[in-house]
């Protein structure tokens, strides 16, 4: 029997496998195989707009199972969560989180209303809605969305953004660390577009196949060096890593032109000062050499 046809395990997640293609440029677009590993995952390479896929992966269903795992998400820092604690410890979620706003505010005023797509635990939320904007979350497993509401009491529905219809359109909509994750990206932000005010923004940030730590350890594997597979991937729970093409490809797919294009380092994400971690942050962003890249894109429909 073919791998895609049978269920496998992958650590802590089973599910059964699919083959699959670039979603921004479809079945009929070449792709070269850059990695395949001996479980027989290959990781291919859109020759159209350079995004880099998992192929055969899992199927839609076996992939939103993964989020109902624990195994995906370490929840124990909510068992004693408070409010306070977290500001006052400043990891590196609290200062992402702020980053996060502070790039919002270079597009959006105070109070615009925002959605959070893919809200996770509700964290952003949380930070969001002390600083005034009007915002609420969805998040499609019910084991996150659980935390977001019953622990940090913020407003995320169970549900995904394709089912979602409010009687209003949002100012902006964050959806960040979540198109790597998704059966069908494209789809998901042709949605987002059609959610947004005319001239609002998405604001995004997704795995960089072109990050120096990402690339390395691509080349590594390649020569045979690094023989831990492809791990710097994350499959199965991720599927895809892009670059500015492929990101602006996907974006433009969907009526939304790209505006923005940096990186954001370690450095930045932890919060650390001085005039040697402010070179490096700077070069870092202005480059997207990091291993994530941020975009910020303007509906133009």
């Amino acid at each position: 029997m073919d791998i895609s046809e049978k269920r496998v395990k992958f650590g802590a997640f089973e599910g059964t496998l699919e083959e699959a293609s670039c979603p921004a440029d479809g079945k009929n677009a070449g792709a070269d195989l850059v990695f395949r590993c001996r479980d027989g995952i290959g990781y291919y390479r859109c020759r159209d707009c350079n995004l880099m896929f998992a192929s055969p992966r899992f199927t839609e269903e076996s992939l939103m199972n993964i989020y109902e795992t624990e195994a995906f998400a370490d929840l124990r820092m909510f068992e004693d969560w408070s409010y306070e604690k977290w500001k006052e410890g400043r990891d590196r979620a609290y200062v992402t989180q702020r980053q996060k706003l502070e790039l919002i505010r270079r597009y959006l005023p105070e109070g615009a209303r925002l959605l959070d797509v893919g809200a996770g635990m509700g964290l952003f939320l949380l930070e969001a809605r002390k600083e005034g904007f009007k915002c609420e979350g969805l998040e499609p497993s019910a084991m996150l969305s659980k935390v977001a509401s019953e622990v940090l009491g913020v407003p995320v529905s169970t549900v995904e953004v394709e089912d979602f219809n409010p009687p209003y359109k949002f100012d902006g909509i964050v959806i960040w660390d979540v198109l790597e994750h998704l059966y069908d990206p494209v789809g998901v932000l042709k949605r987002c577009a059609e959610l947004l005010e005319p001239g609002g923004y998405v604001f995004a940030q997704v795995p960089n196949h072109r990050g120096l730590s990402n690339s390395t350890k691509t080349m590594l594997c390649r020569m045979g060096i690094k023989r831990s597979g492809f791990k710097h991937f994350w499959f199965p729970w991720h599927v895809y890593s892009f670059d500015r093409g492929s990101l602006g490809a996907l974006a433009r797919a969907a009526s939304l032109e790209p505006v923005l294009f940096e990186s954001w380092s370690h450095l930045l994400k932890e919060g650390r000062s001085g005039p040697f971690s402010r070179t490096v942050i700077d070069v870092v962003k202005k480059l997207c050499i990091s291993d994530y890249i941020v975009c910020v894109a303007r509906k133009t429909g």
